[in-house]
């Protein structure tokens, strides 16, 4: 065999080689993308939003009512100086890029769920929150959730109950906000004995800023409401009112309660 000869025969065998690397290669990143994607099939992605929200964001804006008024936000002709924050927020938000199924839930977030006006979207918000929310959540339970005062004299003056707050999940409650419905109501949080700072109606702007109280698992603390016949000295007859406290429960991050009073002299 000539030199010729065995310079192709040694190229013949290299270019062997080569195709053989080459399909074992190929042959491994097939069985690998085929791992991957049997992986992918028992991993899904989490599924998606279950709300249906409008497309349009000025749909979106009714979807909530104003907190004084009542009505349907209309960013075109905001009904009071409160409807027009929500309104500005949302606008915000939109501005912002994010989704409207985005929107709603973070509107929700910040401002409470009752401002929804639909109670078939506030269970499907509930649900997506609960969807989203660690296992080792912390979660806000109140007892009991309405006091009925009885008769309440205008000449006797503030009355007083008491409800519980505890912390049944599993890591710490940090309860940092309050609302009340009406100036004749107010509350305030106790833990180990000491009372915190008053709340009172938002719209009035004399609410605490930056207070908070922490729960550990299992922790109580006593919520006190307070109700104030002379605020409206001329009213009788049957009134009721709420109280929402709010805290880090990514679920029931607010709850209401309620107190009912017959106003008398």
């Amino acid at each position: 065999m000539d030199k010729e000869e065995k310079f192709n025969l040694s190229l013949d065998k290299t270019a062997v080689k080569i195709g053989l690397l080459v399909g074992v290669v190929f042959f491994a990143a097939i069985i690998v993308y085929g791992i991957a994607g049997l992986a992918n099939n028992h991993e899904p992605e989490p599924s998606q939003l279950s709300l249906v929200v409008p497309v349009s964001i000025d749909e979106v804006y009714p979807l909530f009512m104003c907190p004084c008024c009542g009505k349907p936000l209309d960013p075109d002709n905001p009904c009071c100086g409160l409807a027009k924050e929500r309104i500005d927020y949302i606008s915000a938000l939109s501005d912002s890029g994010i989704s409207n199924e985005e929107i709603v839930l973070t509107t929700v977030k910040k401002y409470g769920i009752n401002l929804l006006i639909d109670e078939s979207m506030k269970e499907e918000v509930r649900t997506e929150l609960g969807r989203r929310a660690p296992t080792d959540r912390p979660k806000m339970s109140i007892e009991p959730t309405l006091h009925d005062f009885g008769d309440v004299s205008f000449a006797g003056g503030v009355v007083k109950t008491v409800m519980t707050i505890k912390n049944e999940g599993d890591s710490d409650l940090v309860l940092n906000d309050m609302d009340t419905s009406c100036g004749c109501t107010s509350a305030s949080i106790t833990k180990d004995g000491v009372e915190g700072p008053v709340y009172g109606m938002k719209m009035h702007g004399k609410n605490p800023v930056g207070w908070s109280v922490t729960l550990k698992p299992g922790e109580m603390a006593l919520l006190n409401v307070y109700y104030d016949p002379t605020v409206h000295p001329d009213l009788r007859g049957p009134v009721t009112r709420s109280v929402s406290v709010f805290s880090n429960d990514p679920v029931e991050f607010q709850k209401d309660v309620r107190i009912e009073v017959n106003q008398v002299d």
